[in-house]
């Protein structure tokens, strides 16, 4: 059992949780509301990319966890 516990998300393949696809949208409204602060989010474009890619790669309604499966080239 990954992590030894039953309840993580990778003992469950990644399925349900907080999703891929919810994690871009909360990132989007994170950096909107940054921006209207002037706040600096250094690794904002780092961290969509990633879950755009693990999204168009089919895996948008996985837990959001499920990056680090991520394969990259």
């Amino acid at each position: 059992m990954p992590w030894g516990d039953e309840n993580v998300p990778s003992s469950k393949d990644y399925a349900g949780g907080f999703g891929v696809d919810l994690m871009l949208k909360d990132l989007s409204l994170a950096t909107e509301n940054a921006g209207d602060l002037d706040a600096s989010v250094p690794l904002e474009e780092l961290s969509r990319k990633l879950y755009e890619a693990h999204s168009k790669a089919g895996n948008g309604q996985l837990d959001f966890s499920s990056v680090f499966n991520l394969k990259t080239d």
